[in-house]
């Protein structure tokens, strides 16, 4: 009797061994479960996806365009970034956009605060912009000559006349452009057009594009050429996304 009393007891030992093992086993599982849980609650699995332009991620700001060159590659880094302020700060107040057709007529012109609203939205964020439209954004430009106006040999013909510049010289960059924009659906427009930019020195010694004028498109003109299938010009894609 006394053996299988001392059996009994530790058997009954062992079963309580068991049974906290068990216990502490079901516990772990537990905890280990209610961790993954809450490291995933931390993030929202439905959260839509955020957008970075591509080749943004913690790059430094642009550095204040003092020359020329820095100018346009800062405009090269607005665009690709769709960055609204750094598009801003490139801009001269007296700003003037125009694009002709083959004839010489004017086909669209635009000043300062259009083409701010054109490429970034109406300032009380009623209308979207090029920028917000679009989440892809190449652009490239291929210098084809860099020259100088000089001041005595631009007299402004009128008051106003944007083209006018005797008393300031102006460095003037004129390539070709491309561009493929698209949106969230993958729909969008290719541009591929030349393009000249004229750039003056304001006031707190920092270079701005004062002219930006867009030739009619390869093709349109008459000649061997014609207008590459698919390509828009850049008036085109302005008229059809202006707020």
């Amino acid at each position: 009797m006394i053996y299988i009393k001392l059996r009994y007891k530790d058997l009954n030992k062992a079963v309580s061994a068991t049974k906290y093992g068990e216990t502490m086993t079901s516990f772990t599982r537990y905890a280990t479960c209610a961790l993954l849980l809450g490291l995933c609650a931390c993030g929202n699995p439905f959260a839509p996806a955020k957008h970075t332009p591509e080749g943004t991620g913690d790059l430094p700001p642009a550095p204040e365009a003092t020359s020329p060159a820095q100018a346009m590659d800062n405009l090269a880094r607005a665009m690709r970034d769709r960055d609204k302020d750094l598009y801003e700060t490139l801009l001269d107040k007296k700003y003037w956009f125009t694009e002709t057709d083959c004839l010489g007529d004017l086909v669209l012109a635009n000043g300062f605060e259009e083409e701010l609203e054109i490429m970034g939205g109406s300032r009380d964020g009623s209308q979207a912009g090029i920028f917000d439209i679009f989440r892809t954004f190449e652009y490239d430009f291929e210098l084809i000559r860099r020259s100088q106006e000089l001041g005595r040999e631009f007299p402004s013909a009128f008051e106003g006349d944007p083209d006018g510049h005797p008393d300031e010289d102006w460095e003037v960059f004129r390539g070709r452009v491309e561009m493929l924009l698209l949106d969230e659906n993958g729909d969008g427009f290719r541009v591929d057009q030349i393009m000249t930019y004229k750039l003056r020195l304001d006031e707190e010694a920092l270079w701005k594009i004062t002219r930006w004028i867009d030739d009619p498109l390869s093709g349109d003109c008459g000649g061997a050429g014609k207008r590459p299938v698919g390509v828009h010009s850049w008036t085109a894609l302005k008229q059809q996304t202006a707020p």
